[in-house]
């Protein structure tokens, strides 16, 4: 299996379903690799939690945006879309890359 980022290609068979290490997940191969991409997912995570909340904050309780009520309830929008796809998608990440597994369960799993 070949990993394009977030999409999975079948090279030679079918991947084992037992088979969740980050190895096999993102193709990493050594530790300093893995502590790398913990450290970008990392800031990926905390700067968008920040940078979404410090947006919803300001147009919501300061009113600080003075544009067209539209756009800003757009800019709410894609400020909440942003925050939901880093808790969704960046927070699994980091945790398997933390836990070097996949620790989260069936539930929690998004192959097909």
């Amino acid at each position: 299996v070949i990993l394009i980022y977030p999409i999975y290609i079948q090279v030679k068979g079918a991947m084992k379903s037992h088979d969740f290490s980050n190895k096999t997940e993102f193709g990493i191969q050594k530790e300093a690799e893995r502590y790398t991409w913990v450290g970008y997912m990392l800031f990926v995570l905390i700067s968008s939690l920040i940078g979404d909340t410090t947006i919803l904050v300001a147009s919501i309780r300061y009113k600080a945006f003075k544009l067209h009520s539209c756009i800003v309830a757009i800019i709410r929008h894609i400020a909440v879309c942003d925050l939901m796809v880093s808790l969704s998608g960046a927070l699994p990440r980091v945790i398997t890359l933390i836990a070097d597994s996949w620790v989260l369960g069936e539930w929690f799993c998004s192959r097909p």
